[in-house]
């Protein structure tokens, strides 16, 4: 075997270590066993990692923007004034929060999908736009349809403000699973079949003596 073939089984000569070749043994041994169960619960567990950045960035524009805007505020005052303030439920600063949050939650769970849980190799570019694309429809369809019948369904209970709000958050985020976890797994991360090293002599066939 050629230098050229260890390298690509080794992944360029480098073999992982310490906790990343724990996760490799791990990850390896459950793609063998059950391959597609594996790519949805790290699919799941993706959506949930991108959950925490995308809800501090909601819950931080719906505190924070009004916090900016009170003067006088001491060494710690920003973090008492987002204490002690109501969350701002403007229009403006509802959608502004809605969209920024969605992009950011988006773009951790596009990395952690194409990386760890499809092992996608095919064009990024390609990928990327797919995504994109996806990203939109579902933001408009959460906009549209999704967003106003959970947001009437969950205001209608007796829970303050803020977990009302969260909780139609939440619920946004998880049913366009319906959806993208299809488009995921068979339209934007793609495993297109490598194609042998150019560098690598074909062995000739021996023909028997005459």
């Amino acid at each position: 075997m050629d230098r050229n073939r260890k390298s690509a089984e080794t992944g360029g000569g480098k073999k992982p270590r310490g906790l990343r070749a724990w996760w490799k043994r791990v990850d390896d041994g459950a793609r063998e066993k059950n391959a597609e169960l594996w790519k949805i619960f790290l699919w799941l567990m993706a959506g949930l990692i991108s959950t925490f950045p995308e809800l501090a960035a909601y819950m931080v524009c719906l505190y924070g923007f009004r916090a900016l805007h009170v003067d006088n505020l001491g060494p710690f005052g920003f973090m008492e004034r987002i204490i002690e303030l109501k969350p701002d439920f403007s229009p403006a600063t509802v959608v502004f929060a809605y969209m920024l949050s969605t992009a950011i939650g988006y773009t951790v769970a596009y990395i952690l999908n194409r990386k760890t849980t499809f092992r996608a190799n095919n064009n990024i570019f390609l990928s990327t736009f797919l995504y994109a694309l996806t990203v939109i429809f579902t933001i408009f369809m959460n906009g549209l349809l999704v967003g106003p019948f959970i947001s009437g369904m969950v205001g209608r209970l007796a829970f303050p403000a803020a977990l009302r709000e969260t909780a139609s958050k939440l619920l946004c985020m998880l049913v366009p699973g319906l959806w993208t976890y299809p488009l995921n797994r068979f339209v934007i991360y793609r495993v297109v079949n490598e194609k042998k090293d150019k560098n690598e002599i074909p062995e000739k066939e021996e023909t028997p003596d005459a």
